[in-house]
């Protein structure tokens, strides 16, 4: 499970040795202020990831790396059981960053506050 740090200005995103290779992506961190809006989903469909460009998907199970829908880049971090903290950004290479986690409605307040 990727481990999200909130600091003052950033979010940081940490993966750990699967998720970098089933992902082609390294750690991350992210300005708060390019952040557009925060959401998030309990029970994750497959539909909201679009089709994979690079990384890892099994449908259901695993769904790491880069994907697009309807011309928007995505990069995923997401394993079934989790649910999903989903991040629309202003800037950066991709245009939305959903990351599985266990408390993703916890998350997402903290990140709407900061944001």
């Amino acid at each position: 499970m990727a481990q999200l740090t909130l600091d003052n200005c950033s979010l940081k995103i940490e993966l750990g040795f699967w998720e970098r290779l089933g992902s082609f992506s390294r750690n991350q961190s992210i300005r708060i202020s390019d952040i557009a809006e925060v959401s998030q989903m309990e029970k994750v469909a497959m539909s909201i990831f679009g089709y994979r460009v690079v990384g890892t998907g099994l449908p259901g199970v695993v769904v790491l790396g880069h994907f697009r829908k309807s011309k928007k880049r995505m990069m995923v971090y997401w394993v079934r059981g989790q649910q999903a903290l989903i991040l629309d950004l202003k800037a950066g290479p991709y245009q939305r960053l959903i990351i599985g986690c266990s408390d993703a409605k916890a998350l997402a307040k903290e990140l709407s506050l900061a944001v």
